[in-house]
């Protein structure tokens, strides 16, 4: 996905489609069995044997738990490291956000990853080990963004954690009050494309407010 134009419509192989619908029916499989066991309760040879696979198989696909539910089987830091490494050295923040919001409508329009990331946030706020392990997982996002707006745009170091550091701030800002705003509105829910709007404008007001 490049800042300004649709997402790449390249087909993956048969080989990567398997993979893929095997790391979903993983993590859907983990959902439901976290939401009734309890997540503490349900083991990893749980979610194998629930999923019709292998312990063996599992570790091909999943580290631990959490990653089991963890998992960006859309690709999305993939296409934001690409965003990243596009950004003008001039906007870069700016840039960013826009890739951002080109990804917040594909996502409102995957109804059922949609509807699985909504029940992981769920998950995240109730127990902490898997919610330390998302905060893991957006810490090492950050850090790859910062990477490569330090190689690829040329970014001064400080000033790329300035943007990597703004931009994850604004993206779990956006996520943690979709979910909030969702659950407090659940027959008309605003997308997430709404939301993230919302908090960009906000962040905007905080960074401005008392200035002369």
């Amino acid at each position: 996905m490049s800042l300004h134009s649709p997402p790449s419509t390249a087909v993956p192989d048969l080989r990567e489609r398997r993979r893929l619908e095997l790391t979903r029916s993983i993590a859907i499989t983990a959902v439901e069995l976290f939401e009734r066991n309890g997540f503490q309760a349900t083991t990893i040879d749980d979610i194998a044997a629930a999923a019709g696979i292998s312990r063996t198989t599992f570790f091909r696909h999943c580290a631990t738990k959490e990653a089991a539910v963890l998992v960006d089987d859309a690709g999305l830091e993939a296409e934001l490291l690409t965003a990243a490494s596009n950004v003008s050295p001039q906007h870069p923040l700016r840039d960013l956000e826009t890739a951002w919001e080109h990804m917040t409508v594909l996502f409102d329009e995957d109804h059922e990853g949609h509807n699985r990331f909504l029940r992981v946030r769920r998950l995240m706020r109730q127990h902490s080990a898997l919610l330390a392990a998302g905060l893991e997982r957006d810490a090492r996002l950050t850090a790859h963004l910062v990477e490569t707006l330090t190689e690829k745009p040329g970014l001064p170091v400080l000033d790329a954690h300035a943007v990597g550091e703004s931009f994850a701030l604004g993206m779990r800002l956006a996520l943690d009050e979709w979910v909030r705003a969702v659950d407090d509105a659940p027959d008309n829910p605003p997308s997430l494309t709404e939301i993230y709007a919302r908090v960009r404008g906000a962040l905007r007001n905080a960074m401005t407010a008392g200035t002369p």
